[in-house]
């Protein structure tokens, strides 16, 4: 039984081995780390970040497991067929990182571990920097916004939304009746510097404009 730890029966010695699986781990443990900062929204899964821990470990197991013997990697790519992953992916950012665990599993298990380094080093700061760009208001804020007008035509009531919001796009109007007017929804982008606070200040200003409500696309739960 002691011989199945032999270099010559693992294709890899027993130093190769665990640093495969430590290194794995540790950039796992960094993407993982990433993803719970930078991470935002509702969708947040403490199971898919364990998952992000344990993946490119399991991964990097199979890609030692393989080696270059063929036949193997066949039977295995047979096996793992039965396997299926029901569980729901309900962000598509959540997909790239499954990706990038799977490829740190790959990269490790294979001794390709300048690009496992240098690869998961690049991303993480590519998603930081993203993050942070984001959060000081680089990037443009998006808001869906919906209110109510009981007077004047949807020409004019886009004209005054004009001068508050930097871009505006009509998703929608709703006939409330004769007296209650219509209720109009619109995909908004805040110019620079103005926050929600601040735009839902002005639309109360404003005349035959009530009950004004802003919604930010990353608050809305995938069902």
């Amino acid at each position: 039984m002691l011989n199945a730890f032999t270099a010559e029966q693992m294709g890899f010695t027993t130093g190769q081995v665990v640093l495969n699986l430590s290194l794995s781990f540790a950039l796992a443990f960094l993407t993982s780390t990433v993803y719970r900062k930078v991470h935002v929204g509702p969708t947040y899964s403490m199971s898919f970040f364990v998952t992000l821990l344990m993946t490119p470990v399991v991964v990097a197991m199979i890609m030692m497991a393989i080696g270059s013997n063929v036949a193997l990697s066949l039977g295995l790519v047979g096996a793992l067929s039965i396997i299926r992953f029901r569980t729901v992916i309900k962000d598509s950012r959540d997909m790239t990182y499954l990706f990038l665990v799977v490829a740190i599993g790959l990269c490790c298990g294979s001794g390709a571990y300048a690009l496992a380094i240098l690869g998961t080093s690049f991303i993480c700061v590519v998603v930081i920097a993203v993050y942070f760009a984001t959060k000081t208001g680089i990037g443009p804020a998006e808001y869906i916004l919906v209110f109510r007008s009981d007077g004047g035509d949807g020409e004019s009531t886009g004209q005054r939304l004009d001068e508050l919001v930097g871009w505006r796009k009509l998703h929608g109007v709703a006939d409330l009746g004769e007296t209650e007017g219509c209720e109009y929804t619109y995909r908004i982008r805040l110019r620079p510097g103005t926050t929600p606070e601040r735009l839902l200040d002005r639309l109360r200003a404003l005349k035959h404009l009530s009950q004004s409500s802003l919604i930010s696309p990353e608050s809305q739960l995938a069902v």
